[in-house]
């Protein structure tokens, strides 16, 4: 799902606090971020994107993004998810010519299904971060040391997950732009962590 543009929307602005990865779990790690909320007024449509200018209180680098209008946005987003299709049908096309053709094509077939499937997925990642705001790394599936994000309103069913005897936050992937299955999924196993996490000394 793509996510929600609104002319007038609320982002976060964070700076990357930590270097590497802190692992949370079998082949995953998370990153801590810091920011503040920011309101962006987008462009009206039919007009060309403006530059926004933030001062990162971090590190204290100025920075500027390019912001696209609500109308340019969509179309963006329709444009990474019509060329994350194309590499999926190239990836399941290939396949499938190995199959069937098989011999010397495997020579062609077998590169063009790794070019489909690394397009498909990398690019599917772009399509569903796309919120119309670029430069340093925003809305690319990176870990950027300054992130943008959109903020949404939690929906009842995710609630924050916090211990209550220290403090503790178990952080987890939630939003419009996720599968339903996805999200929930991502829900139990931050609270399965949170119940076995052992709480540290105030």
């Amino acid at each position: 799902m793509p996510l929600a543009i609104d002319r007038d929307q609320k982002i976060v602005f964070a700076h990357r606090t930590n270097f590497v990865g802190k692992p949370t779990g079998p082949s995953t790690a998370s990153w801590d971020y810091k920011g503040e909320e920011h309101v962006i007024v987008r462009p009206d449509d039919g007009q060309p994107a403006k530059t926004w200018q933030v001062k990162c209180k971090e590190c204290g680098k100025s920075l500027e993004f390019t912001v696209h209008g609500v109308a340019a946005t969509r179309r963006r987003q329709a444009r990474w998810r019509a060329i994350a299709w194309t590499g999926l049908a190239v990836l399941i096309a290939a396949v499938a010519g190995c199959f069937v053709i098989g011999g010397a094509a495997l020579a062609v077939l077998i590169p063009a299904a790794i070019i489909g499937s690394a397009t498909g997925y990398y690019v599917g990642g772009i399509a569903s971060d796309e919120m119309g705001i670029r430069g340093h790394g925003a809305g690319m599936p990176i870990v950027a040391k300054h992130s943008v994000t959109l903020v949404e309103s939690r929906p009842a069913e995710f609630e924050e997950l916090v211990c209550e005897k220290c403090g503790h936050e178990e952080p987890y992937r939630w939003g419009s732009h996720l599968r339903k299955g996805f999200a929930e999924r991502q829900y139990r196993e931050a609270k399965a962590r949170l119940d076995a996490h052992t709480c540290r000394p105030k």
